[in-house]
């Protein structure tokens, strides 16, 4: 009954917040829409880049695009995505790789080029460079998690009107009221994402990576994810607009970390082991597993540190906000 109630009282909020109620139901849609059209059109082969001043060093390769320069293109060519590696002839024999993508990349590269006609794994090299499926959930990462954050600033308001404390009057626990919360945070993110999702496979007919059931599987953990790490910021931090930014920038620094908008690796050991450490990052290794048609099996470690996250997140919130009320904060 109370997750009812709490259903009825944020819709009728949201109706009243016409900023927020456009975004949700117009907005993010659009840009969800617009972002799973253009990143399934984008090519899934390595894009490698060869600047050499012999114009007749020439390379064919189905899994990889080959682009030849004369002049080696900037580093921030990289970072953006647009070269997976650069390889620099110093003569006609020999060469330097450039690459922020995976060592397998560049080994398997390195392979190649000095005996294009030798067997090589290129292909699986090259395929790791990620699927459109995703691309389209590391897109996704920031706009939905952003979302639900905005949804779970209905919290910290009910407890700014005094809200919170009369629903606790009632036969109702707190645990119960943030339950509701996160359920409803959740709904409302997972609804109208999936639907644009489905609604631009059907009718611009492009390739998502994955089938519905999987989709669906995926998206809702993203979501559940998101919705725990919301509550947990809304319950530590009081003013609703603090909790907002702290929010966003810590999910646009920790998408951005595991590379939501592009693959790369790092030989800093700390790095790359702080990075690891990102529940994002473990998503995408995730479904990037999934899409290339491995059994989720395969991935029971990333899936149980996710949801092990997830539950740490909203077991801490509750703790915060059980802390709170028996110091008569709220």
């Amino acid at each position: 009954m109370i997750i009812i109630n709490i259903f009825k009282n944020n819709l009728s909020r949201l109706l009243c917040k016409k900023a927020i109620l456009l975004t949700s139901i117009i907005f993010i849609p659009l840009m969800i829409i617009g972002g799973v059209y253009f990143t399934s059109k984008m090519d899934t082969k390595a894009n490698i880049a060869i600047v050499t001043k012999n114009k007749n060093i020439t390379f064919n390769n189905k899994y990889v695009k080959i682009t030849t320069l004369s002049e080696k293109p900037a580093l921030s060519e990289l970072v953006l995505n647009k070269y997976d590696a650069v390889v620099t002839y110093s003569d006609n024999i020999h060469f330097k790789i450039t690459t922020i993508k995976s060592n397998k990349l560049k080994h398997e590269l390195n392979t190649f080029l000095k005996n294009p006609k030798a067997k090589s794994n290129f292909k699986e090299a090259s395929a790791g460079t990620r699927g459109t499926g995703t691309n389209i959930l590391g897109f996704l990462i920031l706009l939905l998690a952003t979302q639900e954050i905005q949804f779970m600033l209905l919290y910290p308001e009910d407890r700014d009107l005094g809200t919170f404390r009369r629903i606790l009057i009632s036969p109702t626990s707190f645990i119960k009221y943030l339950l509701s919360e996160g359920i409803f945070d959740f709904v409302v993110a997972f609804i109208p994402s999936y639907i644009a999702i489905l609604i631009t496979k059907e009718i611009f007919k492009v390739t998502i990576g994955f089938n519905y059931l999987a989709l669906a599987g995926l998206l809702s953990l993203l979501l559940i994810f998101g919705t725990s790490f919301a509550l947990l910021i809304t319950s530590i931090i009081d003013d609703v607009d603090n909790a907002a930014m702290l929010g966003t920038f810590i999910v646009l620094l920790c998408s951005i970390l595991s590379g939501s908008f592009y693959s790369f690796t790092d030989d800093n050991k700390i790095l790359s082991a702080i990075v690891s450490a990102i529940p994002y990052k473990q998503y995408l290794t995730l479904s990037q597993g999934i899409e290339s048609g491995r059994s989720i099996s395969n991935y029971s470690s990333q899936v149980l540190y996710i949801i092990s996250i997830t539950l740490v997140f909203f077991i801490l919130g509750t703790l915060v906000t059980r802390k709170n009320l028996q110091n008569g904060k709220y």
